[in-house]
């Protein structure tokens, strides 16, 4: 695949800063994109920048608004949340049939799923890349991050060896053998959004974030145990902690504690669900695929997760609220008290 084909399907965060990145080293990537945002990136180009805005960086990036727009797509690498993905494998399938490899980007595994019922030729990809939206062609980021690649059962060797090769002069990819695991992984990370959608960020105090700490060590070690006892190993993420990081840190006093957790405490807040909940006001969020399915996996295993647990449950009642608005970390924590045998305390 000398000069191939690439679509992204979905210009939000992801599809975007990816794409960007891609088209640089490939003539023909094509994003497919809709509304405001596609007529910004067409007149003026997309914008990236990774973390200082003032030192950002535009490229030119073709914009498709159809699938029927161009006729052959080699690969198409489909960035959009599980909650519309049904809806864009059928568009794809109905207009291209079951010819391009078909890359799935999403967070958990609801993918897994939906893709097998329209293709054979598929790739699944952990992505640790934090980016967000600033506004219509606006995007930033906090560097290139890791794809790691793979499929359900280590097939299609050889597409994901050409895969990577592509993908890889834009962004860090690699191989994995041991998809499941990475995936399971990074859901870890990912019900965390929870906790910095359902929380404020506003006028925090050290306690507010000490508070914040205890939650998201709580409910990371919940996420480590039922992994394990549903047989799933470690997958070493590029940027990300490992199980024995929160381990050893869950008993670290508030001062320390703190000066480990800050400087990435103020980027949780731009993570995908608080994106689309926050800031798109979208009321449409992955807390049934991603935290609803954790749930689901300790209830099987009959683990007893009561930091996920109610921040599931009271995440699934805020999101109804129109307009939904973010609550003080302190009612998050009297709630959490009231759900646990033991009291939180701020030692």
């Amino acid at each position: 695949m000398a000069n191939p084909n690439i679509l992204f399907y979905g210009a939000g965060a992801i599809g975007s800063t990816l794409s960007g990145w891609l088209s640089e080293h490939y003539e023909n990537v094509y994003v497919l994109a809709r509304g405001e945002n596609a007529e910004v990136i067409k007149s003026k180009g997309l914008t990236l920048y990774e973390i200082d805005k003032t030192k950002s960086k535009t490229i030119p990036l073709k914009i498709i608004t159809n699938v029927n727009n161009l006729k052959q797509f080699d690969i198409i690498v489909i960035t959009v949340k599980n909650y519309d993905l049904e809806e864009v494998a059928k568009d794809i399938y109905e207009k291209l049939g079951d010819k391009p490899i078909i890359v799935g980007l999403q967070n958990g595994i609801e993918n897994q799923k939906i893709l097998p019922k329209y293709f054979s030729k598929i790739i699944y990809g952990v992505i640790v890349c934090s980016a967000w939206y600033d506004e219509p062609g606006i995007f930033g980021n906090r560097g290139k991050g890791q794809i790691l690649l793979g499929t359900t059962n280590n097939e299609n060797q050889e597409i994901l060896e050409q895969v990577r090769d592509i993908l890889a002069l834009g962004f860090p990819t690699k191989i994995t053998r041991r998809y499941n695991d990475a995936a399971h992984s990074k859901l870890i990370l990912n019900i965390i959004n929870s906790i910095f959608t359902i929380i404020s960020k506003e006028n925090l105090t050290i306690d507010d974030k000490f508070k914040i700490w205890k939650i998201f060590v709580s409910s990371f070690l919940e996420g480590v145990e039922v992994l394990k006892k549903a047989g799933y190993r470690e997958q070493k993420l590029k940027g990300l902690p490992s199980w024995r990081t929160i381990e050893f840190a869950q008993n670290l006093e508030k001062k320390m504690a703190l000066d480990s957790f800050e400087e990435s405490m103020k980027f949780s807040w731009l993570n995908s669900m608080a994106q689309d909940m926050v800031l798109l006001k979208r009321q449409k969020s992955e807390i049934d695929t991603l935290n609803g399915y954790f749930i689901e996996l300790a209830d099987k295993f009959e683990l007893e997760v009561p930091f996920n647990r109610t921040l599931y449950d009271l995440c699934k009642k805020q999101f109804k609220k129109v307009p939904f608005k973010p609550l003080h970390v302190d009612i998050v924590w009297n709630k959490l008290n009231e759900n646990l045998k033991e009291k939180l305390k701020l030692d």
